[in-house]
C-alpha cells in the first residue's frame, strides 16, 4: 500500500513539474490579484471626485457653499459651467462626474424664510460614485444649513450662536463605524477578491490532474487510492498557498488579521476540502482539460455573487439562497473578511459544518461518477 502511495505521489509530482501551469494556477491567481488590485485600491477610499459647479446666483451666499465643496475631500471641483448645457456637456464627456447647481434664488429663498435646494447630478452607471458623492452632500448642505439658520437668526436677535446653534440643531449623530474606520476598498473588496483568484487556482489545478487520468489512459492502482493520494497532495499545497495570501494580504496591504491562526486556518482547510471535492466532481463529467475548463469558466462570477461579499445573502431571494448554499466559496469570503477584521464571524462554526459536508458530499460523488468514466473512456 505504501508503495502505491508513493508511486502515485511521486507521478504526480512528475506531472506538476511537466504541467508548470498547475503551480502558476494554484499559487500565482491569488497573488497577482493581490497585487493588482491592491494596487488599484491603495488610495483605501475614494477621494477627489471630479466635480462642475454651475452657480447661477453668483452671490456670497452660494460662493460660500462652493467653498464648503472645495474643503471636502470628496470633490474636487474642476471647472465652473456658465449654463446648464455646458455643465451637462461636461458629465457627457466626463470632465466631471458629479454636477453641483446652485439655482437663482439660493440666498433669497434664504433670507426670506424658504428653504432653497441644491441639486447634484452624478453619473448612476458608477453606483460606488453615486453612494458616496450623494452621502457627502447630504453632509455639506446640512451643516451648512444649520450654519446659515444660526448666522441669519443670531444676527436678526443679537443672540449667541453657540446657543442658537444648540436650539436650531438640538440632535445630532456621531457615526461610529467598527473593524473598517476609514471604509476603504481595500480591506472591503481586496480580501474577496483574493480569495476568488484562490479558489480558481485550486478548480484549474486540480482539474488537469483528474482529466489527465482521463487523456493518458487511467492508471493501474485502485481509482480510490488515486483520487486520495491527488486530494491530499492538492490539499496540502493549497494550504500553503492559502498561507502566502494571508501573508501578503498584511505584509504588502496592512488587512489586519485579528482573528486566531487556528481559526483562520481551520477555516482555509475546510474550504480547501470542500473547493478540491467540489472540482474533482466537476472534472469527472469531462472528458478532457478543455471540457473542464469550458465547463468550470461559468462558475466563478456567480458564485462570487452568490457568496453574500458584495451583496447580503439575506437580502437575496429565497431560490437564489438555496442555490448559494451549494458553493464552497459562500462560506468562505464573507466569513474570511469578518475573521480578518473583527476576529471572529458568527457563522464561523456552520461554514466549517457545511463545508466538510460540501467536500465530502462532492468526493463520494465523484468516486462514482470518475470510476464510471474510468471504465467508459478507459475500458469500453
Amino acid at each position: 500500500m505504501m508503495n502505491m502511495i508513493i508511486t502515485i505521489l511521486k507521478r504526480e509530482i512528475k506531472e506538476c513539474m511537466i504541467d508548470k501551469r498547475r503551480f502558476v494556477f494554484l499559487f500565482g491567481a491569488a497573488v497577482a490579484y493581490l497585487i493588482v488590485f491592491g494596487i488599484l485600491y491603495m488610495p483605501n477610499v475614494v477621494k477627489n471626485v471630479p466635480c462642475i459647479v454651475f452657480d447661477e446666483e453668483q452671490s456670497h451666499t452660494s460662493r460660500s457653499l462652493i467653498e464648503c465643496f472645495d474643503d471636502s475631500d470628496s470633490f474636487g471641483i474642476v471647472g465652473y459651467a456658465h449654463s446648464a448645457e455646458e455643465m451637462n456637456e461636461a458629465l457627457r464627456e466626463k470632465k466631471a462626474y458629479v454636477a453641483v447647481q446652485i439655482p437663482r434664488d439660493f440666498s433669497k429663498q434664504i433670507k426670506t424664510g424658504r428653504s432653497s435646494s441644491v441639486l447634484l447630478i452624478a453619473n448612476g452607471s458608477n453606483i460606488i460614485l453615486t453612494n458616496i458623492t450623494s452621502s457627502a452632500v447630504q453632509n455639506i448642505t446640512a451643516d451648512f444649513s444649520n450654519r446659515m439658520a444660526v448666522q441669519r437668526t443670531a444676527l436678526a436677535t443679537g443672540s449667541d450662536e453657540q446657543k442658537l446653534s444648540n436650539y436650531i440643531a438640538p440632535v445630532t449623530c456621531n457615526f461610529r463605524v467598527m473593524n473598517n474606520t476609514t471604509q476603504g476598498y481595500t480591506f472591503f473588496f481586496l480580501i474577496g477578491l483574493a480569495m476568488v483568484a484562490f479558489q480558481q487556482g485550486i478548480l484549474f489545478c486540480v482539474g488537469a490532474a483528474m482529466t489527465f487520468e482521463y487523456e493518458h489512459g487511467g492508471f493501474p492502482f485502485p481509482r480510490w487510492l488515486v483520487m486520495a493520494v491527488k486530494a491530499v497532495y492538492y490539499w496540502i499545497l493549497s494550504m500553503v498557498s492559502y498561507g502566502l495570501v494571508i501573508v501578503l494580504s498584511h505584509v504588502l496591504w496592512g488587512i489586519p488579521v485579528k482573528a486566531s491562526v487556528t481559526d483562520l486556518f481551520g477555516l482555509g482547510a475546510a474550504f480547501c476540502f470542500a473547493a478540491i471535492g467540489f472540482c474533482m466532481l466537476a472534472a469527472s463529467f469531462c472528458r478532457t482539460e478543455m471540457q473542464f475548463i469550458r465547463m468550470i469558466i461559468m462558475y466563478p462570477v456567480p458564485a462570487f455573487i452568490f457568496s453574500g461579499y458584495t451583496w447580503p445573502g439575506f437580502s437575496m431571494p429565497s431560490f437564489l439562497q438555496s442555490v448559494a448554499a451549494l458553493f464552497p466559496l459562500s462560506y468562505l469570503s464573507d466569513t474570511a473578511r469578518n475573521l480578518f477584521l473583527w476576529g471572529h464571524s458568527p457563522t464561523f462554526v456552520h461554514s466549517l459544518v457545511m463545508l466538510c459536508f460540501i467536500g465530502a458530499g462532492c468526493m463520494l460523488a465523484a468516486y462514482v461518477v470518475y470510476g464510471r468514466g474510468m471504465k467508459r473512456y478507459i475500458h469500453p
